[in-house]
Formats: structure tokens, sequence, C-alpha cells
């Protein structure tokens, strides 16, 4: 069954992206195409000829969006051209690792009949050109229901699904600045479920820079909470205005207090000892 690998670029690093390209090459499965899309605002398509060169053997789309900016909106565009019955996601500056996709599609096979949507992998994180590697603690594995990510999203953007059924959901939200992944899981798993493999072979670059989307946090987060808060009531809208104030670095013990009631639980005291922990140590 063809995969098609989705790579939406900036062209920020081009050793970065040739190395997500690689790691999908060798990956070991070999029926694949790889759409790589050119999103940047200033750029055109001709900034790819360096890679059309490179990869001229290889089963690779190169497109430029043309249409509305942003990740949400250059993975859409890029489904559209795809091939493939399945598809998955890869950040330009992540890679995989060898046999992930072939694990992937093989579970996603077995487990689709069974009401399994979206296949996923555990993941690593990787700092400072891998002066640092941490595999991501209190990861979700097996089957992974909508109340198991409705309030932590554990599963990364290189999920695998069927091209189908992510058109019937109308893909990502191109509303969203961030966070679209998390939108698109919790209006997948209302319709069924999610499989996570115990295998860490999604890496992601985790480097600290103010650059990175994954700071503003709190954009994405506001989004999640006025579309969702009336349906996963009001513990569940306390403890996303948690983290929306904890991204903004504006959460203090008076909050921690009061969300502690409304929750009935230690869950906020506890994530604000953590706040608190987290702001010492990356000082």
């Amino acid at each position: 069954m063809l995969i098609s690998i989705i790579i939406p670029t900036c062209l920020r690093s081009e050793c970065e992206l040739i190395r997500a390209i690689d790691s999908v090459l060798w990956n070991g499965y070999d029926n694949i195409e790889i759409i790589v899309v050119n999103d940047n605002r200033t750029n055109s398509f001709d900034d790819f000829c360096f890679l059309i060169s490179r990869y001229s053997s290889a089963s690779i789309k190169f497109l430029y969006n043309t249409g509305e900016k942003g990740a949400a909106s250059a993975r859409n565009y890029a489904v559209n051209y795809s091939s493939g019955e399945l598809i998955t996601f890869l950040d330009d500056d992540d890679f995989i690792l060898p046999g992930r996709l072939e694990q992937m599609y093989l579970a996603f096979i077995e487990l689709e009949s069974k009401g399994i949507h979206l296949i996923s992998t555990g993941r690593v994180y990787q700092y400072e050109n891998y002066s640092q590697l941490e595999i991501v603690g209190r990861q979700l594995f097996g089957k992974i229901n909508l109340k198991d990510i409705y309030i932590h999203n554990d599963i990364d953007i290189g999920f695998m699904v069927r091209k189908s059924f992510f058109l019937e959901l109308n893909g990502f939200d191109q509303s969203y600045k961030n966070l679209e992944d998390w939108d698109f899981i919790i209006r997948a798993l209302k319709l069924g479920g999610a499989y996570k493999l115990k295998s860490f072979s999604y890496i992601v670059k985790n480097d600290i820079s103010n650059n990175r989307v994954s700071n503003n946090d709190y954009i994405g987060l506001e989004k999640i909470l006025n579309n969702y808060s009336s349906e996963f009531g009001l513990v569940w809208k306390e403890k996303i205005e948690i983290q929306i104030a904890r991204s903004m670095n504006k959460y203090g013990l008076r909050k921690a207090i009061r969300a502690t009631f409304v929750c009935r639980s230690l869950y906020p005291i506890i994530n604000y000892l953590g706040y608190i922990k987290n702001a010492i140590i990356s000082k």
C-alpha cells in the first residue's frame, strides 16, 4: 500500500531538511512518495532546485504552497496532491528511525478493522545538535481513546492515517496557528481510537528557541478551550487554563489554589510545583 509522507518546510535549514528526507528514504519501506511543500512566505518553488537535483531518482514531489501560509494549510495542501492511501507527517527539523514506516503500516492493517484510525509511536527529544537525548517521559502506549489525550496530547504530528478519513474530517483546521494536530486528533478520536506503538522512532528537535512555534502554545490552547469547553466540562476547562497560564509564564499560586478547589484534586498544586521547578532550572 502506498504511503505518502508530508514534509512542510520554510527552508530554514538545508541540512535538517535533507536529514528528514533521507530518514524516510532509508526507512526500509519502499512503497512511498515524499511530498515536500515550501511554505515560506518569501521564497518560491525555485528554492527547491538544490533538492530536485539531489533527489532526481527518488519518488519525491516538490510543491509550493500557493494558499494560506501556516503548518496546517501546508499539510492540507500537500495531502490534496498525495497519491497514497495512507498518509503520515514529518516536520522538516525532525526525523524518523529505520523501520518506523513498516511497523506503523503493519499495525494499521491489523487494527483498522477494530476501530483504530490513527497509528503513532513513541518519541525522543534531541537538544542542541545531539548534546542531549531524552526519551519523553510518561508516554502512553497501546490503545488511546479521547479521554487519554484531551487534556494533554500524547500523539505526535507523525501519526499515520487513511487519506480518505483525513479528508472526511476536512483535514487540519487552518484557523489554528499551532496545536492543529491536537485539534484533529480530538476530532478523530470522537469517531474511534488511536494506537501508539512502543517504538521510540520519531526524533524531535527540541532546542530552546524563541523562534519555535511550540513556545507559543497558549495561542492554540485558547482555541482548543473555546472549541471544546462546553463539551468537556468545567474541570477540563480549568486544566487547559492552567496550561495556558504556564505557556504565558503567568501561573501563580493564587490560581493554583483556586483551581485545586474547582478540580477537587491536587493536580493544580502539583502542576504549579512543576512549573516553579522548571522556572528555577531554566535560570
